[in-house]
């Protein structure tokens, strides 16, 4: 559309397919609606500067007030009419004899609701009710971390009596020293049990070298962090600390060089392919972005880092799973990752594009970084920009049956709007009142102005008044 319409058309007609997009969300936020409903107006506006007059029907005027009505009634996958007429084709398809289509759906029906109830009191059968989903990774799994990961990888397991044309689960390779160091030294600095080693290295390095910049420091830390890490607890092994758990001389020992290697892998509900295994195919399941916390720097000059949140952006080529000695298994994904520099950037649609020609963390280096866990990474796809040339718009991926339940600062405000309510003084009312504008105000009016009184400033009790006048 951006390559066949003006800017100003497609601008418009993007704004309000955002505004569909948005208003049929499965979770709806109230400040959101509000944006929207003001939204909506100034796109409309936009719209009027290039469609005729004949274009703007009472139909093209209702969607002003979607937004107000998604306020009031909720999510409209519980009102639209979807559903209805999906199960209105599932009803002409009982249709068999077209002479008598009521009695054929009638019995079509009948048939359907028996086969159903029957299938709830089949057991170790696969039915409708109790079959998986096909991106499951709901294997139980105790005390989920990072070195104990939740998911499954993809291909068959074994041969069963007979040749079958799948994929076979993982390979095993021997990983060289700079991947299996740089995989190594991600999994020391992304586990909370090796922060305070961490923070006792980057001191031990700030205190022989005063005159280091913050960039430096954090540049030497990654490069020599894992070969003191693992001296240092070997130190403390030889001192018998209680400081040493069992997991950090796990860790401290390093993973073996004999990795597996999947093709592709399931987690938190998305399939990963990496880019070797969906060469032939339609799919695209190897886009990634991972949103990070880091410091950003200027120059290595630079003395005042700024933290932020930062999206890389990436494509998926290899999953390891990294075996400490058996105790400890770590599922990496490998990427090739975008510059976030050069081959990041925002069109003036709002929409993110990436360039695979600019890349960093290549892992040419020791201090790259090409690896993520698989439960950092989340799933999006790259759309080709017809108007720019080695360019790709980011779509973002929406998982089913996953619902965003806000986070800890939403849940706070709301747990405070309830206290408040909670703290109301029931003695007062409110009730609306409207003013000049028909404008709806709260208005509260205490019970000693409501209740009728004497001229002691006593209350009348309904009861007794009502004796003295029988």
């Amino acid at each position: 559309m951006k390559g066949c319409l003006p800017d100003k058309v497609s601008l418009a007609i993007s704004d309000l397919c955002c505004f569909f997009k948005e208003l049929c969300g499965k979770v709806l936020n109230e400040s959101n609606l509000e944006h929207l409903e003001h939204q909506v107006a100034l796109t409309l506006c936009q719209l009027e500067q290039v469609f005729p007059p004949s274009f703007f029907t009472v139909m093209v005027h209702l969607v002003i007030h979607l937004a107000h009505e998604a306020r009031v009634g909720g999510p409209v996958h519980y009102r639209w009419m979807y559903p209805i007429e999906r199960f209105l084709l599932t009803l002409k398809s009982f249709v068999r004899n077209r002479a008598h289509p009521e009695g054929s759906i009638a019995e079509g029906y009948l048939a359907h609701e028996c086969l159903i109830f029957c299938s709830r009191y089949l057991s170790r059968v696969e039915t409708h009710f109790n079959q998986f989903a096909r991106n499951d990774d709901s294997c139980f799994v105790e005390n989920v971390s990072v070195l104990n990961p939740r998911g499954r990888p993809l291909g068959r397991k074994k041969q069963v009596g007979f040749n079958v044309k799948k994929r076979k689960r993982a390979s095993r390779i021997s990983l060289d020293k700079k991947a299996l160091v740089q995989a190594h030294r991600y999994v020391l600095f992304n586990s909370n049990n090796v922060d305070h080693f961490r923070k006792a290295h980057t001191d031990l390095i700030k205190r022989q070298n005063r005159r280091l910049s913050p960039y430096e420091v954090d540049k030497i830390h990654s490069k020599e962090f894992p070969d003191w890490f693992r001296e240092r607890v070997a130190r403390l092994e030889e001192q018998d600390s209680t400081l040493v758990a069992n997991d950090i001389k796990w860790l401290a020992r390093g993973p073996l060089e004999i990795v597996r290697r999947y093709s592709g892998y399931i987690v938190n509900g998305v399939r990963f392919h990496t880019k070797t295994r969906e060469r032939c195919l339609k799919t695209q399941n190897s886009g990634i972005v991972v949103t990070v916390k880091t410091l950003s720097y200027a120059s290595s000059r630079d003395k005042n880092p700024k933290e932020g949140e930062i999206h890389y952006y990436g494509a998926l080529t290899d999953i390891i799973q990294l075996d400490y000695s058996g105790k400890y298994k770590a599922i990496l994904f490998k990427c090739d990752w975008v510059d976030i520099n050069r081959g990041c950037k925002i069109d003036n649609f709002g929409m993110t594009l990436v360039n695979f020609n600019y890349l960093q963390h290549t892992g040419n280096d020791i201090c790259d970084d090409p690896f993520v866990f698989a439960s950092q990474a989340k799933k999006v796809f790259y759309v080709e920009n017809k108007t720019k040339n080695g360019w790709l718009v980011v779509v973002h991926a929406k998982i089913r049956d996953v619902y965003d339940m806000g986070d800890e600062q939403s849940n706070d405000t709301d747990q405070g709007n309830e206290q408040v309510l909670q703290e109301i003084n029931h003695n007062d009312l409110i009730r609306p009142e409207a003013d000049d504008c028909d404008d709806i105000i709260e208005v509260t009016i205490p019970m000693e102005n409501i209740l009728p009184h004497d001229k002691d400033d006593n209350y009348i009790d309904d009861d007794e008044s009502d004796a003295d006048f029988f």
